[in-house]
């Protein structure tokens, strides 16, 4: 019995180690020292034959950009690189969705987990498209933005960034020989410089909407350069200060080469433990940080989320490669536990912050004291009261993170030759890079973008609209005086002015399209051109209608009071639509993003019941075009006395090509705001002229050429008083006057 014993635990053991394999876990390097704890308290959880390997990397970027090279199957990821990288991180929200629910509705952890779930769903927006980008990783640890500071020689650190740039004067009288700067920040690659900026962005007053955000965005990225220029110029931040990232930060640190750092909670156990190795007379304090003066009340510290994720290649083509991957989503729940975060709380080299906050209070249920006194939960508790969680969640970085890495390193450039503008060996042909064209590489495009009225394009259409609109005002006074005159009375004088108000109506909605769009401004200008569409194409139309029927001898009424009765139908069938459309779903201004390098303001519907109303007044106009071009065709051969029916034709065709041209030339994408406002406006005057040229311009001329011929008889030389007959030629003018050329009204 006893063998057999014996050998059943050696079959468990062979069966165990077969199904057994190993996990990879890519780490970055600062946290080699939590191998063994995380096996120990992961071993404690689960009963498990599976093998944790370990690997650590100094830069997280690195294996992140190459999960299948560096061959990772479970790793640590950061807002920005999982954005970046998501596509190559295993999708297994329908595992762990009832974990994220669970853990965001609990109370008191779940408002910060529900954040830093937020900065999971930033990136909703690909290729133009909106997607539902559900999460795929599960938040570990929470790393907060802080002020480390040397306490020995001021033991206060500064609150603003004006505090700092007084301390400009203290290194001369620190007995501090290595020090060589007094602040290191980590600019040296874009992700890192992204953080301070966001966080510079979010301690200010504004609230961030998407009206606003590439303002204030722009806005504070200037502000943001330029507070660092004039750190960089006072050599508070020196040259060599300006090129370290977090990692390195640190090395210069606990050397004692800066007397102030900003840095991330997650380097706490590697100051702690290095910096008192130099000298353990020498402290160091955390402190919040830096904000400006003016623009908040106080310091809100961001506080980014340390994930954990599966890579897409874990397994590879092995044939175990499901129960890899089942496996992998264990250790990634189990990791993120509370439970889990207890057993680390209790062994001695543990800094990081849980993502349960619970944990950092003095009743948090478990013996956190110790924990407690070595990361000074007072000062992280007093943190969480007004940090920013899923502050990368505002910026959707997905959209400029290109722009920001072109940024960053002409920023690099720039600063490392601030102090060199009078170097007479910099070679002429070299570009100079000043602060106005680097803050151009964001400003260009973080910018409110849409037509503005300042711009010379503009003020060259303003200038060629108020010219058209005085043309035509001119057609209609002119119209209007000599409606009775014969050419213009049998052309139904009311249609030609109705026209005419709906061609200066076409020039007036070009300047609805200059400036920042508003939701009134969205909401009038479907009005306007359904009424300019209306009293011009429609007044075109029912005339080529009446033409037709006379000619074809139907029986349908088409005088003018008719007519008028017809356009009004047809103007308020569409004004109805476009009243349901702006009360049920109105449309409202919305940033349009073409690509990374272009966005601008236009009118969007909210719903899609405004571009259905949309599409299908797009559809009944585009066949009143189709039936304008048939009736055209049809009468182009009818006689009558003045040839209307051919110009009338050449009217609507023209209209006709002008809108196909507009129509095309609109669905290019790649074309920028001013472009597309510059070719919708000429397609509106180009219509609106060709109008005004087969229309009016025949009449017009007809009606000069009789007033000439009457100023020209009027003038004739008048015989002597004497002669009996001197009466009957002005008797005879009456006769031949303008006045008797015109039909009677009726």
């Amino acid at each position: 019995m006893k063998w057999i014993g014996i050998f059943s635990i050696l079959i468990f053991l062979l069966v165990r180690e077969i199904n057994s394999f190993k996990l990879k876990l890519c780490f970055p390097e600062k946290y080699s020292k939590y191998k063994d704890i995380f096996t120990k308290a992961y071993k404690r959880m689960i009963d498990t034959p599976t093998e944790l390997d370990y690997s650590f990397y100094q830069m997280m970027d690195d294996y992140v950009k190459s999960f299948q090279l560096y061959k990772c199957d479970i790793a640590m990821i950061e807002p920005a690189l999982y954005d970046e990288h998501y596509t190559s991180i295993l999708d297994i929200n329908e595992q762990i969705k009832d974990i994220i629910e669970q853990r965001t509705t609990d109370d008191p952890e779940g408002e910060i987990y529900a954040e830093l779930i937020k900065d999971l769903r930033a990136d909703n927006e690909r290729n133009d498209q909106i997607i539902e980008v559900t999460p795929r990783a599960l938040p570990l640890f929470m790393d907060y933005g802080i002020l480390y500071y040397r306490s020995e020689n001021k033991p206060t650190p500064p609150v603003t960034w004006e505090d700092l740039a007084a301390t400009k004067d203290i290194l001369p009288i620190l007995e501090a020989k290595n020090t060589d700067t007094l602040y290191i920040g980590q600019f040296n690659e874009y992700r890192e410089f992204y953080y301070n900026l966001i966080e510079n962005v979010l301690n200010t007053d504004e609230i961030l909407t998407p009206s606003n955000k590439y303002k204030i965005i722009e806005k504070e990225t200037n502000f943001t350069i330029n507070q660092f220029k004039e750190l960089f110029d006072s050599e508070i931040i020196d040259e060599y200060a300006w090129h370290l990232n977090s990692e390195y930060g640190v090395i210069r640190f606990n050397d004692k080469k800066a007397i102030y750092m900003r840095n991330w909670s997650s380097f706490l156990y590697n100051v702690t433990t290095e910096f008192n190795k130099k000298d353990n007379n020498k402290k160091f304090g955390i402190s919040k940080m830096l904000y400006s003066e003016g623009r908040s009340e106080g310091s809100k510290a961001i506080n980014k989320g340390i994930y954990l994720c599966i890579a897409n290649s874990i397994g590879g083509g092995d044939d175990n490669r499901a129960e890899k991957i089942e496996e992998a989503i264990s250790v990634i729940k189990t990791f993120t536990e509370k439970e889990f975060m207890k057993l680390l709380i209790e062994e001695e080299n543990f800094y990081d912050i849980p993502a349960y906050s619970s944990l950092l209070q003095e009743d948090a249920g478990v013996n956190n004291t110790a924990y407690c006194d070595r990361i000074n939960c007072a000062f992280f508790r007093e943190l969480q009261e007004t940090h920013i969680v899923a502050a990368y969640d505002v910026f959707f970085q997905h959209d400029f993170i290109n722009k920001l890495t072109d940024f960053f390193e002409k920023a690099k450039s720039f600063f490392k030759e601030a102090g060199n503008e009078d170097d007479d060996n910099m070679s002429s042909e070299k570009d100079i890079i000043t602060l106005p064209a680097l803050m151009s590489l964001f400003s260009d495009y973080f910018q409110d973008k849409y037509v503005e009225f300042g711009s010379a394009t503009t003020i060259i259409m303003i200038i060629i609209i108020a010219i058209e609109i005085i043309i035509t005002s001119i057609v209609t006074y002119y119209l209007i005086k000599y409606r009775n005159f014969i050419e213009i009375r049998r052309s139904s004088p009311l249609f030609l002015i109705t026209m005419l108000f709906g061609i200066i109506l076409a020039f007036v909605s070009i300047l609805f399209s200059i400036g920042k769009p508003t939701k009134f401004i969205c909401i009038i200008r479907p009005y306007i051109l359904v009424l300019t569409f209306g009293l011009t194409f429609f007044s075109l139309l029912l005339k080529t209608f009446r033409i037709k029927v006379i000619f074809d001898k139907v029986n349908i009424q088409v005088k003018d009071s008719n007519l008028i009765l017809y356009l009004c139908v047809l103007l308020g069938i569409e004004l109805t639509l476009v009243t349901v459309w702006s009360i049920v779903a109105g449309m409202e201004p919305d940033v349009k993003k073409v690509s990374k390098e272009m966005h601008y303001w236009v009118c969007k519907n909210t719903s899609k019941v405004g571009e259905t109303i949309q599409t299908f007044l797009i559809v009944i106009n585009g066949l009143a075009l189709v039936y304008g071009c048939y009736l055209a065709y049809k009468v182009k051969n009818v006689y009558s006395e003045y040839n209307e029916s051919k110009v009338i034709g050449l009217s609507i065709y023209g209209i006709v090509i002008c809108m196909i041209i507009l129509m095309f030339i609109v669905n290019i994408n790649g074309l920028d705001h001013t472009t597309l406002f510059l070719i919708q406006s000429l397609m509106i005057i180009l219509s609106a002229d060709i109008i005004l040229v087969f229309m009016f311009t025949p009449k017009l001329w007809k009606l000069h050429i009789n007033i000439i011929s009457e100023m020209s008889y009027n003038e004739k030389p008048i015989q002597q008083s004497g002669d009996k007959k001197a009466s009957i030629p002005q008797e005879e003018d009456k006769n031949i006057s303008l006045k008797n050329t015109t039909l009677n009204s009726e």
